[in-house]
């Protein structure tokens, strides 16, 4: 017969005693909320039905059908009854129809029904029965003194005693020494509290062994037909097992991340620090690097400041000696991060408590639930500090020139086209000059006083400039000041006036005086759209026409 899945109480209600009406040689059992066996109701009416006793129906099966069970259980849960076929341990050749029935409306309880069939579960005939499953939870019960009066034979198999052996005596030499003040403790309580104490701890076997067990108290020295301690044990010894293990690899985990040359850093989704290692601390901190534990850093004690609802340290907090720029950067890296489950590298600066500058490669990588939801992210950070310097070097190389560190030809002349490409158009001018009597400074006082000669040039061109123009050196002595975003030709001249100024006239050099004067030439780019090599040459031309007049006053080249 099958129960109908209707969520209506009492129609599922009928449906049992119909049920049950039809099958009195089945076995019957009442099933609480999480699936333990309790007594079945006096209001539910039985027809000679066997009850099942025990923990729960799943030890009653045999391992390959225990799946089925907890489907049965959840489908019941939802559907108000499920049924299948599963096999008894006791039977395992046999198959056996198991109806749960969820009564809890009307009866207050689910009710477990297993209906026995001479349907063979293997017809070739080679089930073998499994193995008995070790027992895991016991009983003993103990007088007002705390020696044994009794005890169940799953006691007797997990601890390898005979009954005769626990009868009369005591237990305390059974549990482990370091746990024997807990075992009195939690003793004195349930005796003058009469509440039930629940304490985890060692209890030796026969062989020698210990056993890791949930030892439950409940005082009963008050009931007239009792009249006794009733001790209730859970084997948790596998349990014990793994957290061992566990253990043993979050060790292992924090020995190779203190050993690692790079930082590392967990933060959650609210971009709290889960953990870091000392290496993160060195990066970020450098010598004045704070000791792990306090709010700049995490490390194993962050445990017991979890367990006291200490407030995590923030992200913030600890990466303070970020630049404004780096945090930004960063901030935007982690929250693609934990938005969508990218992964992103970020390099960053760093100004140390010594003030000194340091560059840092951060790799966020998402951490991800099985179910794909972000649930925080990792972080690895490497110093490369000496690779950036190393890289602005090449770059400075590439860009400036080595003597007078303004722009060499190609960083200026580049420059220059930007300047010429942009969308806006602004006008763009150039001031080519050519330096008069150099040569003889190289003859008379040596290339030393020259050298030295074209660093102060190079020194009064960027004097004579505005900040946002570009002085550089075309090459021997001749250089180019490009003048970004001016108003006209006006402008120009007076820029081109005041480095005729600066670099007409007496110079005093470490090996004496030299006479030194300039030919200036100045184009823009007013009028018709012009190239960078079109420009120069005008500004070139220009030059020369100032050269030829010979007083150190600048030339304007007429807009095409």
């Amino acid at each position: 017969m099958e129960i109908s899945t209707t969520r209506d109480g009492q129609a599922v209600a009928l449906g049992a005693e119909a049920l049950l009406r039809e099958h009195p040689g089945a076995l019957v059992c009442g099933l609480a909320g999480n699936g333990l066996i309790v007594p079945v109701p006096q209001s539910i009416g039985l027809w000679g039905q066997d009850l099942i006793e025990g923990r729960a129906l799943v030890d009653k099966v045999v391992s390959q059908d225990r799946g089925t069970v907890v489907r049965l259980w959840l489908r019941a849960q939802e559907q108000g009854a499920a049924s299948d076929k599963v096999r008894l341990l006791r039977r395992p050749s046999t198959w056996t129809t198991l109806h749960f029935i969820d009564l809890r409306e009307m009866h207050g309880v689910l009710l477990g029904v297993i209906i026995p069939s001479e349907d063979g579960a293997n017809a070739s005939g080679d089930t073998e029965e499994p193995p008995p499953a070790a027992a895991r939870i016991a009983w003993l019960t103990e007088d007002e003194g705390a020696r044994v009066i009794d005890c169940d034979e799953a006691f007797c198999e997990m601890f390898g005693y005979e009954r005769d052996e626990l009868i009369g005596n005591s237990v305390l030499d059974q549990i482990h020494p370091d746990d024997q003040g807990r075992a009195v403790e939690g003793w004195l309580a349930v005796l003058s509290t009469r509440r039930d104490q629940q304490t985890r701890l060692r209890r030796r076997r026969k062989d020698g062994s210990w056993l890791w067990a949930d030892t439950t108290l409940r005082n009963l020295l008050h009931d007239p037909d009792r009249s006794c301690v009733l001790v209730e044990i859970i084997d948790v010894s596998a349990e014990m097992q793994a957290q061992e293990a566990l253990q043993e690899r979050e060790e292992l985990l924090r020995r190779l991340t203190a050993a690692m040359p790079v930082g590392l850093l967990h933060l959650d989704t609210d971009r709290n620090v889960v953990f870091n290692n000392a290496r993160l601390l060195e990066i970020l901190f450098g010598s004045d690097a704070p000791a792990l534990g306090t709010e700049a850093g995490i490390d194993e004690q962050q445990a017991a400041a979890d367990e006291s609802n200490a407030p995590a340290a923030s992200a913030a907090t600890l990466l303070r000696t970020l630049t404004e720029n780096s945090s930004a950067e960063l901030e935007t890296a982690l929250q693609e991060v934990l938005r969508d489950g990218v992964d992103r590298d970020v390099e960053v600066d760093i100004t140390l408590p010594s003030g000194n500058w340091r560059r840092a490669l951060m790799s966020l990588r998402a951490l991800l639930r099985p179910s794909g939801e972000v649930n925080g992210a990792i972080t690895c950070v490497l110093d490369v500090t000496d690779s950036a310097r190393a890289r602005q070097e090449l770059e400075r190389r590439a860009t400036f020139d080595p003597l007078t560190h303004c722009y060499n030809r190609a960083s200026v002349l580049g420059t220059l086209e930007r300047e010429l490409e942009r969308a806006d158009a602004p006008i763009t001018g150039v001031v080519y000059v050519d330096l008069d009597q150099f040569k003889p400074v190289n003859d008379q006082l040596g290339h030393a006083a020259g050298d030295e000669l074209l660093v102060i040039v190079a020194e009064r061109l960027k004097l004579a400039s505005r900040d946002s123009d570009v002085v550089g050196r075309l090459g021997g002595d001749e250089f180019l000041v490009v003048l970004r975003e001016i108003p006209g030709s006006e402008m120009a001249m007076r820029a081109a006036d005041r480095i005729c100024e600066a670099l007409c006239g007496t110079f005093e050099l470490s090996s004496g005086t030299a006479e030194l004067g300039a030919s200036v030439g100045v184009a823009c780019s007013e009028g018709l759209p012009t190239g960078t090599e079109d420009l120069v040459k005008r500004a070139d031309a220009a030059m020369y026409q100032s050269k030829e007049h010979g007083q150190c006053l600048p030339v304007l080249a007429p807009v095409p």
